[in-house]
């Protein structure tokens, strides 16, 4: 295997105690570089509030449901008024009555991070119990899916329609949607990298999925090139695999990168929760922290021949080369 031409296990560990320091709350790490064995950490084994990060383990409840028989991808489900929720994606903003497949609300779970469907899913697995129990089935008692999404939508009529529904409010949210540590999550990664999630077929459905993420705000913020869902990695990026998750104080990513040529592959998950900065834009505290843990984690296991993708000042000077 071609070796790293960014940073040294020693200046990566560094580089992540830095990124602690300058973070107002906690922050937990852990990457693993699959085929050498070589791993990051930082507080992996401390458990936190997931936000949508948890709908990797949804998906992977679907999946299990799928291989029994109890739930077919090709079913139609037609959208209640009553689904709608708040918060991200595209669902609670269409008009009642729309039909999807299953496949088409995990498409939507996971590129758009769509609360609703996400919920919908959750309700055909037969709830965030049931949920939680398949993923202890598959070997993942660490995640814990502890409710639906509770967002009251800003307004339940389609845009362009005039408003015709009454407006309802969900119930107050109590706790995190769910949690888990970094160690847990990036141990599901790196299970279905290796074909052990539900099956073979299965996991690389999943990671088929994940590939289309549509957005890359956190932990691969500063890479200058992302490789695009049907493409391998490349000597300007990496291919990713991936899903984030974004609440007030809040940020977690759990994925796959992809290196080109000889590479390999990292299973990671990163977080930051309890943040002083509460915003929820792209210039927020939880953004940056996790966009400057990827920037150390590409680094790490970079390949060269190229200079480690970052853009400038995401990494110590040493590692630029």
């Amino acid at each position: 295997m071609t070796p790293p031409t960014g940073l040294d296990q020693a200046s990566a560990e560094a580089a992540i105690a830095a990124v602690a320091v300058d973070c107002s709350g906690h922050l937990g790490l852990a990457a693993r570089h699959l085929q050498s064995g070589q791993e990051l950490y930082w507080k992996p084994d401390v458990a936190v509030g997931t936000a949508s990060a948890v709908k990797v383990g949804i998906l992977c409840a679907v999946m299990l449901a799928s291989r029994r028989g109890e739930l077919d991808l090709s079913r139609g489900v037609q959208l209640a008024a009553g689904d709608r929720t708040g918060g991200s994606g595209v669902l609670a903003l269409l008009t009642p009555g729309l039909t999807a497949t299953v496949a088409d609300l995990v498409t939507l779970m996971i590129t758009l991070s769509d609360n609703t469907a996400t919920n919908m899913l959750i309700g055909l697995c037969g709830g965030a119990e049931a949920v939680t129990a398949a993923l202890a089935e598959l070997g993942f008692g660490g995640i814990r899916l502890n409710r639906p999404i509770l967002m009251t939508p800003q307004r339940l009529d389609p845009p362009l329609l005039p408003e015709t529904t009454t407006k309802v409010r969900m119930p107050a949210a109590s706790g995190p949607l769910a949690t888990a540590s970094p160690a847990e999550l990036c141990r599901l990664m790196a299970a279905l990298e290796a074909g052990s999630v539900v099956d073979a077929q299965a996991s690389a459905q999943i990671i088929g999925v994940l590939r289309h993420q549509q957005s890359h705000p956190l932990f691969p913020r500063a890479f200058t090139s992302v490789a695009e869902p049907n493409d391998p990695p490349g000597p300007d990026g990496p291919a990713i695999a991936s899903k984030a998750g974004w609440t007030s104080g809040r940020r977690v990513e759990t994925g796959l990168l992809y290196l080109p040529g000889d590479g390999g592959t990292i299973a990671y998950a990163a977080a930051a929760e309890n943040l002083a900065d509460q915003s929820m834009t792209a210039l927020a505290e939880g953004d940056e922290l996790l966009g400057r843990l990827g920037a150390v984690v590409l680094a790490r296991w970079w390949p060269g021949p190229r200079p480690v993708p970052i853009r400038p000042g995401w990494l110590p000077g040493a590692a630029a080369r």
